[in-house]
């Protein structure tokens, strides 16, 4: 994509389906957004659901080969960094306050656009909050156009 294109180009509307492992919790949401590329990266951006209780909050999503970054904006702040043998350090922002965010990543597989679906990530990694003892997580993202 180069830097003269349209702002909106190649935008497409998406069916999100969000699959993690927290600590043997499994939850599965699905959300309608949109996948845009730009650059090397894919994006995907949607508003969280009313049932992951962060209330007016949009992520974006950027992915590329061997690296996934999650943004929140809005009622919940959150930043995050996932790579293959990397630590990265992030937040969560809420009203009752900042909480910091250790990870480390053990997988990364990205498999970009196909026939059905133009996103495929899934990830493995483990999760310290505050220092606290890690706990092993895992997330799968899905993104497949929504018929026009």
């Amino acid at each position: 994509m180069t830097e003269k294109q349209q702002p909106g180009a190649g935008k497409r509307a998406v069916r999100i389906t969000l699959e993690s492992d927290s600590g043997g919790e499994r939850i599965v949401r699905q959300m309608i957004g949109e996948w845009f590329p730009k650059g090397r990266h894919a994006y995907l951006r949607y508003a969280e659901p009313p049932e992951a209780e962060m209330g007016r909050t949009v992520t974006t999503v950027r992915v590329e080969q061997g690296e996934v970054r999650i943004i929140r904006h809005g009622d919940v702040s959150f930043e995050q960094t996932f790579a293959p043998d990397r630590r990265h350090y992030g937040y969560l922002r809420t009203s009752q306050g900042r909480i910091e965010l250790e990870t480390v990543t053990q997988t990364l597989d990205v498999a970009a656009e196909g026939p059905d679906t133009l996103l495929d990530v899934r990830w493995s990694y483990e999760l310290s909050v505050m220092g606290q003892a890690p706990e092993r997580c895992s997330i799968c993202l899905t993104a497949v156009p929504v018929p026009e």
